[in-house]
């Protein structure tokens, strides 16, 4: 069955506030906010007679969009199925009253009702506040569409090359809330826009985050101050909305920022600097793109993430983190392949289909499938099954993490990083016991944290060991299996990670060994599997003794030093040594 990760919504949809109190009844890092951002759901397809939770979520969502005037019952019937079938209608799809995955969609994405003169309601005062910051609305924002919206509808119309009809049908809004949209032109008689006035003194503090959908006072000084430095051509509200975020990117790429549309702190600081760029000035340099740091492997047979960094050729080979998982059953299974991160995440998620099972710190791989952390009930108490269940199989799909895995995953996994699902890595037991999560704590709802892995021992095939043979067996560890891992991967009996933990896959290899060399094959490294590994590996790497070292012969005669004199002496004459001064001090 897919799933769908389509749409943001309130988190007191249906329990009016409860399920707020109980997500924030988990525990949170220091400098998380509080109160969760998003809910994400996850939904099935539905049809006339179905029932359950899921429904009443399709019921509320139709009635917040004005296509659903019934009970929020739970029960899929035919003011449901005609609700259904008026947004396919709206949106020229198949119109069979089936709440398909395609439907589904489209409602829990941004969907819109088609809207005219005498329509009423929040999705009109989105739209004046939109024609607004577009420049074809000057009127009141009541959320009522009355004869000024008609014309700004129609106005805008004009511009985009669609039929003017004054009635803004899902075409007309879809155009309107993208960023393919055309400069207005006033039509004769409308009034100017007012000419923006010099701006008071502002606050130049940093008022936190600002990005697609902020509201406030912070909003209008981020638009009065684009607007002075000409990225902003619109008149000045409360709303960041689609030219707001253009603006930004602008302003941002004319100074030398990433332009990411959002305002950040080093943004909203660089809007205030004396020697800020304006739209009329030369760029500053783009920033050198940084290279994505991380490259994630999900290895399903191990039920293992695991997460490597750059080496010093620039390619990821370095195995930074190894982190227990759980991915989807057999009958959910996860999508494999190469799936490029988009950076959408929430620190909360809800899960309707699945009996309103909340998690945390959800990061989304593709529509269907996310990384999350371990599930808490609808009652907000942990689920320990989903804790137990770290290290095989059992999501719908998603890829399960501890908390504080998955928390580290949405700290500092990004946009543009590539994750790898696959199924067939050769099991290795040695890596995934090294990894294995500490403790559950059932207060803070995190594992304790394990020891860091000692350095590897240097490794030597001709330097056995000096060992009195004493048995190693599963549970055993230290130098001696660190040796016996590198020996027997050196022989080709081990594919494993050598750990110098003594788990299953050094059991295979050492059996694998015994019976190649015709010693009783129990997978235990005994007297006399040691006694052959070692000798076998002396003899193969001898140590070689250094060679001696030739002693120089001692001179038969000192020569004596040579004094320069201006005379000459006669052929067979010598002359006798110069006293030389005794040393002072």
């Amino acid at each position: 069955m897919k799933r769908l990760l389509s749409f943001v919504v309130a988190v007191a949809l249906l329990m009016g506030g409860t399920l707020l109190a109980r997500m924030e009844s988990i525990p949170l890092d220091q400098g998380d906010a509080a109160e969760p951002e998003t809910v994400m759901s996850e939904a099935r397809p539905l049809k006339r007679g179905d029932e359950g939770d899921d429904v009443k979520q399709l019921q509320q969502r139709l009635k917040d969009l004005y296509y659903y005037r019934g009970p929020i019952s739970g029960k899929f019937l035919e003011i449901t199925e005609k609700s259904v079938r008026a947004l396919q209608t709206a949106y020229g799809m198949d119109t069979s009253g089936e709440a398909d995955i395609a439907t589904l969609d489209i409602i829990y994405g941004d969907a819109y009702r088609p809207l005219e003169k005498g329509d009423s309601g929040s999705d009109v005062k989105r739209l004046q506040e939109r024609l607004i910051e577009l420049g074809y609305y000057w009127g009141k924002v009541s959320g009522n569409y009355l004869d000024g919206t008609t014309t700004a509808i129609g106005n805008f119309q004009i511009d985009n090359s669609i039929e003017r009809t004054g009635k803004a049908d899902v075409k007309t809004q879809q155009r309107l809330y993208s960023d393919d949209i055309l400069v207005p032109t006033l039509s004769p008689g409308a009034s100017p826009a007012p000419t923006p006035t010099a701006s008071p003194e502002p606050d130049t503090a940093y008022p936190g985050k600002l990005s697609y959908g902020s509201k406030g006072k912070a909003v209008e000084q981020l638009q009065q101050r684009l607007l002075d430095l000409g990225f902003f051509d619109r008149k000045v509200t409360s709303g960041f909305y689609t030219h707001t975020q253009t603006a930004v990117k602008n302003f941002q790429t004319y100074n030398g920022l990433v332009p990411s549309g959002a305002v950040d702190e080093a943004t909203w600081n660089a809007l205030y600097l004396p020697d800020v760029v304006s739209s009329a000035a030369t760029p500053r340099p783009s920033p050198e793109p940084t290279p994505i740091p991380y490259f994630i492997e999900v290895d399903v047979a191990n039920q293992l993430v695991k997460v490597f960094t750059r080496d010093q050729n620039n390619e990821f080979t370095n195995l930074s983190k190894v982190f227990w998982c759980s991915t989807g059953t057999k009958s959910f299974p996860s999508e494999v392949g190469v799936h490029v991160l988009t950076g959408r995440k929430a620190r909360s998620a809800l899960f309707p289909t699945w009996g309103n099972a909340t998690a945390r710190w959800w990061m989304r791989i593709t529509p269907e499938i996310a990384f999350h952390s371990i599930l808490f009930s609808s009652s907000g108490a942990i689920s320990m099954k989903s804790v137990n269940a770290l290290g095989r199989r059992a999501s719908h799909g998603c890829i399960r993490l501890s908390m504080a895995d998955a928390k580290w995953v949405y700290d500092h996994i990004e946009k543009g990083v590539e994750v790898w699902i696959h199924e067939d890595a050769a099991v290795d037991p040695e890596l995934k016991f090294a990894n294995k999560p500490g403790e559950f704590d059932r207060k803070t709802y995190y594992h304790k944290a394990t020891p860091a892995p000692s350095a590897q021992p240097a490794y030597s095939a001709a330097n056995a060991p000096a060992s009195d043979l004493k048995e190693l067996k599963v549970g055993s560890e230290g130098e001696e299996v660190y040796w016996i891992q590198r020996r027997l991967a050196e022989l080709g009996f081990y594919t494993g990670t050598v750990t110098g933990q003594y788990r299953e896959g050094t059991q295979a290899a050492v059996k694998a060994y015994q019976k190649a060399n015709q010693i009783k094959q129990t997978g235990r490294a005994d007297k006399d599997t040691l006694t052959h590994l070692y000798e076998t590996a002396r003899q193969e790497n001898p140590i070689q003794s250094p060679m001696p070292t030739d002693t120089p012969a001692e001179p038969t005669q000192t020569p004596e030093p040579v004094v320069e004199t201006t005379e000459t002496p006669a052929p067979e004459e010598t002359l006798a040594p110069t006293a030389e001064p005794e040393a002072v001090g």
